[in-house]
């Protein structure tokens, strides 16, 4: 999902005033004939201040015990109900998810309210981090035109050079989506990126508006922006010490934005600024006489590695690539012909930090920049301390008793090839489990893959 942050709540083990807490969850039971299958959980929808639907999982151990819950949330949706204009705000975005984690459990009713009130961001970890770059251009043709170069040029400079055959960089692909000539660089580094202009509302996408005149004002600028978004991994985040929230607060949030941005430069050496045309005979004589030699045989559009000094090892190509490169500009890796033709002119200041978008005062209340997103973030903390005082009625009206079963989750059983599939709000399972029981119905052992009896699990 685009400018997702994927992340998960570790729950707190319940002090003795919290009573039996029963973690709300969907449950799948997959079964065929008299066996079960699996069990396991399944997602549900959890909502922010706005219609947008977000991802709620709960993680169950081996011994089918919730242990935490897995959140994907669409931020600047969930705040704003659309992410066209937008800023990187990732600590904030932990504070959003926090807080939609409380409003979900103070609603199921089979958790204490003061339970509710210990999650807080130390049991948060991130999975997976969308940071999203808006660049704005005079207008949408150099917008576009810069989306379509940028492609071609990620083709060529991210080629293997000892792979020849190769025509374009396999990282380098199309992206699945409805966004006009959506392309990503795949899996570098930990990180992918993608690049493509939000120049209309797509369909099956969610974004709404709270007038057609907003809605034109925003596309209007959003047609010169091209949108660059890198998603940081599970792995790459725990490697890299960005798994906590508090690695994202302040200044140290802003300096992450900057590396990651930085990084993405250096993947596309967009400081080589590679010329177009040939060198002037007076800047190649101030090159060593090796050095014009290699240039010689390269600019005639013979393969460099087959140079026949490279060839038995008597010189060395990584020197004088570099010299070369540093004083005329020119990278012998890429063929001359290719480097001309996709030379970007001023791809350094095109690419830059400099160009992100900065929305008109008339306009920033529908755009995800810190001051909307820090008052929406209020507005979204009082809704989730409002669950939790209503919660607290409730369970005194219940004489602090173990919760009631009033989960508005629908059964539902979905058919398919391999069996079926039911899936069971948390105050339904149990009732499940022991009719499954009662009618001789055996699950695999969630520690060993052998069967057992379904009762087992009801502890």
């Amino acid at each position: 999902m685009s400018d997702s942050q994927t992340s998960i709540f570790y729950m707190p083990e319940p002090s003795k005033k919290h009573g039996t807490v029963n973690l709300p969850a969907k449950y799948g039971i997959i079964f065929n004939n008299k066996e079960v299958f699996n069990l396991t959980t399944m997602s549900d929808h959890i909502y922010g201040l706005t219609p947008a639907k977000n991802k709620i999982k709960a993680k169950m151990n081996r011994i089918c015990k919730i242990y935490a819950y897995e959140l994907s949330v669409n931020y600047p949706a969930t705040l704003l109900s659309n992410n066209v204009l937008m800023s990187n705000t990732v600590y904030q975005a932990a504070l959003a998810h926090k807080y939609m984690a409380q409003i979900n459990l103070a609603e199921s009713e089979d958790v204490h309210p003061d339970y509710v009130k210990t999650i807080s961001l130390k049991h948060c970890e991130f999975q997976e981090i969308t940071l999203t770059f808006c660049l704005e251009y005079e207008s949408a043709k150099q917008a576009f035109r810069l989306l379509l170069n940028l492609k071609r040029y990620a083709g060529v400079v991210l080629k293997s050079p000892r792979n020849q055959s190769e025509k374009i960089s396999k990282k380098v692909g199309v992206a699945a989506s409805g966004d006009t000539q959506s392309w990503y660089i795949n899996k570098v580094d930990g990180r992918s990126v993608r690049f493509y202009v939000k120049d209309r509302n797509q369909p099956n996408k969610f974004a709404s508006f709270v007038s057609p005149e907003v809605e034109n004002a925003i596309y209007e600028i959003g047609k010169r922006v091209l949108r660059v978004e890198i998603t940081l991994s599970a792995k790459y985040l725990a490697e890299n010490g960005l798994s906590k929230p508090s690695a994202w607060r302040g200044a140290k949030g802003k300096a992450v934005y900057r590396e990651q941005f930085d990084w993405l430069r250096t993947l596309l050496k967009v400081d080589a600024d590679y010329r177009v045309n040939k060198p002037q005979q007076r800047h190649v004589d101030g090159l060593p006489e090796r050095d014009q030699l290699v240039l010689a045989w390269y600019l005639k559009g013979k393969p460099i590695n087959q140079l026949p000094q490279f060839q038995s090892g008597e010189w060395k190509k990584s020197p004088i690539k570099q010299r070369i490169l540093e004083r005329l500009r020119i990278d012998i890796d890429i063929p001359w012909k290719t480097q001309c033709r996709i030379a970007i002119p001023g791809l350094s200041e095109l690419l830059s930090l400099d160009r992100l978008v900065k929305p008109p005062k008339e306009l920033l209340e529908h755009c995800h920049f810190p001051s909307t997103v820090k008052r929406k973030n209020r507005e979204l903390r009082k809704l989730a301390e409002a669950a939790i005082a209503a919660a607290q009625l409730k369970w005194e009206k219940k004489g602090g008793g173990e919760g009631q079963a009033t989960s508005k989750g629908k059964s539902k059983a979905q058919r398919g090839a391999a069996g079926a599939v039911a899936s069971f709000p948390v105050s339904a399972l149990g009732a499940a489990l022991e009719g499954l029981r009662k009618a001789g119905v055996l699950l695999p052992s969630p520690t060993d893959g052998t069967t057992s009896d379904i009762s087992n699990l009801m502890g």
